[in-house]
């Protein structure tokens, strides 16, 4: 395990410093739309827009790393992701941040295509859970440490997004600084949802319910907190909550996965969280 995770540790830090950029401008999109004034059915609206770009990169990044490689793919939606959380702060406007969380939704939407492809090259069978687990581990620790990130600046500023910023232009220093190999360039091509679904049917409708689940907590958690009344300091709290769950239990889950049958612990997974 240790050899597999050291082939891909540049990738895995990558992710951990565009997490915490990613997560921090999720909690703060709620945070400041309320101080602008944005209405819930707004702010629902500039939500949606990040999964309209998502929806739209995970189409078209295949196509863009088979033309320049996981790299390259992975440096410029990073720096394209960069200049729109910078961007956020000089028009306050529902229709200008809907279009900017459209382009954040579609570059990280790549970042994932990139980094994920990266991944399954990297791994074996044997070790997939394993593997993957550690990359969801990653991911969930740069969004709880961006909650906590919140808490050192003001949303009324531009300070926050400036920070958020700075952590994903970084994040692609320790892939293009390391010496560890990249897999070749050549990816799967897309297939239709009517394809996917013949080969993986529990896998394509529990991802869209998960995907359900995660687009609402994840959007409007900060939304929600705001209207109850909650400081910028709870919500943070609150939403970190959110990951920390999948932070603890991210591991034994991969490692379980690797064990027994996945479709049964699929189904035990998801009958644990209806009951909670």
């Amino acid at each position: 395990m240790i050899q597999v995770i050291a082939g891909v540790w540049a990738l895995l830090l990558g992710i951990v410093l565009i997490m915490l950029g990613n997560g921090m401008h999720f909690t703060l999109i709620g945070l400041r739309g309320g101080i602008e004034g944005f209405s819930a059915a707004e702010l629902a609206i500039v939500t949606s827009g990040y999964f309209v770009g998502f929806l739209s990169g995970a189409r078209y990044a295949p196509v863009l790393i088979r033309r320049v490689g996981h790299v390259r793919v992975f440096a410029a939606l990073g720096s394209f992701m960069s200049a729109g959380l910078i961007a956020f702060t000089l028009l306050a406007e529902p229709w200008a941040w809907t279009l900017l969380r459209i382009l954040i939704g579609f570059c990280m939407s790549g970042i994932y295509v990139a980094a994920e492809s990266w991944l399954n090259n990297a791994a074996t069978n044997q070790t997939r859970g394993k593997v993957l687990s550690a990359y969801m581990m990653a991911q969930t620790l740069g969004l709880i440490g961006a909650q906590g990130l919140l808490t050192l600046g003001d949303a009324g500023t531009a300070a926050l997004f400036i920070g958020a910023s700075i952590l994903v232009s970084i994040s692609f220093a320790p892939i293009l600084l390391s010496i560890t190999p990249v897999p070749a360039v050549e990816v799967a091509r897309p297939m239709t949802l009517r394809k996917l679904f013949a080969s993986s049917p529990l896998g394509t409708v529990g991802i869209f319910l998960l995907g359900c689940v995660y687009a609402t907590q994840t959007g409007m958690g900060a939304v929600y907190g705001s209207q109850i009344g909650l400081s910028a300091d709870q919500i943070a709290l609150f939403v970190a909550m959110l990951f920390s769950g999948a932070l603890v239990l991210q591991y034994p889950i991969g490692w379980l996965s690797d064990q027994i049958d996945r479709r049964r612990l699929i189904f035990g997974a998801a009958l644990a969280g209806a009951v909670a």
